[in-house]
């Protein structure tokens, strides 16, 4: 399951706060993250609301095959093809959209994210979507390649662990 642990304070997604669960039969399948699926942490303990609001990619599944999000995160998905699929999570990821979302908590320890939040956010875009063509084939690079670079990281923490318990 993937959780608001898997948001670190200061930006980027962490794999070890996927948590190990069971899933009811009852889970909808509306409430699960694929690769790249955009998720953005509604929900917020740390006191300076570090990750509220913050918007991050599923680059890696991990050494999980289905991964559930919490009810603390929202999946951000594009309902018209104005704009790609790509291009969205790169604008998500801004510190303009974070900056946008800190006017929508309420909460005293528990921090919250309205609904409104996403729903009033403007992305100004240009008559002819073909204009982003470009950012949109950056933004698709950029993250394919991070998520490559996390998963090989992953094998490559795993090939340490086992030569090191091997040998040592």
């Amino acid at each position: 399951m993937a959780t608001i642990k898997n948001f670190a304070r200061t930006g980027g997604f962490q794999i070890n706060g996927y948590k190990s669960i069971i899933p009811s039969k009852n889970v909808k399948q509306s409430q699960y993250a694929s690769l790249f699926d955009m998720l953005i942490a509604h929900t917020d303990l740390t006191q300076n609301a570090d990750i509220i609001g913050n918007a991050e990619p599923v680059l890696t599944t991990s050494r999980f095959k289905k991964i559930i999000y919490s009810m603390d995160l929202v999946k951000v998905i594009p309902k018209q093809n104005k704009i790609s699929k790509w291009l969205l999570d790169l604008i998500l990821m801004s510190t303009r959209v974070k900056a946008h979302c800190l006017g929508y908590v309420n909460g005293t320890t528990v921090l919250h994210l309205s609904k409104k939040a996403l729903k009033e956010f403007e992305i100004p875009l240009p008559n002819d979507p073909e204009e982003l063509s470009g950012i949109t084939r950056i933004a698709r690079n950029y993250l394919l390649m991070m998520s490559e670079n996390m998963q090989e990281n992953e094998k490559l923490i795993e090939l340490k662990d086992q030569l090191l318990n091997k040998y040592f």
